[in-house]
This record gives structure tokens, sequence and C-alpha cells, in this order.
């Protein structure tokens, strides 16, 4: 992976935590304590592994590529609609499972990652 695109995810995942601190702060209080709780805590955990991904040597190419855009793309679905259901109370039924599901992809892409040959 380029620099570049190494510096696009790394801004990314720290959006993910800024959002994530965010939606906890802002889950912490009356009326929205819970839900935006629980949407903060699944960008932060991922921004933290993304990161760690990213850092990482043990893995490279698109078997560390995977799992990082699976688990920014997941977390990024699964807060969404809990930012949108917790501001306006619309319920985007099938976005939070699929992205939980995207983001579950991910973290099984990172199990199998290591343990596969890179040549």
């Amino acid at each position: 992976m380029n620099p570049t695109g190494q510096r696009i995810i790394l801004a990314i995942a720290a959006l993910w935590g800024l959002a994530g601190v965010v939606m906890l702060a802002s889950g912490s209080h009356p009326p929205q304590t819970g839900i935006l709780a629980i949407g903060g805590q699944f960008l932060l955990f991922h921004a933290v592994a993304v990161i760690a991904i990213l850092s990482t040597s043990l893995i490279s190419g698109w078997r560390r590529a995977l799992p990082m855009a699976l688990m920014l793309t997941g977390s990024g679905l699964f807060a969404f609609e809990i930012i949108i259901h917790a501001t306006t109370g619309v319920v985007l039924p099938a976005l939070a499972p699929i992205g939980g599901g995207v983001a579950i992809l991910g973290w099984l892409a990172l199990v199998i990652a290591p343990l596969m040959s890179s040549k």
C-alpha cells in the first residue's frame, strides 16, 4: 500500500475515533443514553483495530487492505444508522445489521490473513 493510501486510511480511522468519542459523549446524556454510546463504541473499537492493522508488517497487500476496508465500511454503516435513528427517529432497518455483518467479515478476514502464505 502506498503512503498516500495509508494516510487516507489513517485519516478515516481517526475520523471514526473522533465520531466515536462524540457519540459516546452525546450518548451519556438523556434522552439519547444508550443507542449513541453503542454506535460510538462500535466506531472506536474498529478505528483502533484499523490503526493496529495499518501499523503491522505481519500482513501486506490485499490481506491487509481487505480487513481494514471491511471494518471501516461496516462500522461506518452501523454508526450511520444509529446516528440517523437517534437524531431523527427514522429507522433504516437493514443498515445496522448489514454494517455489523460487514464488520464481522472484516474480523474474519483478519483472522485468516496472517495464516495465509504471502507467496
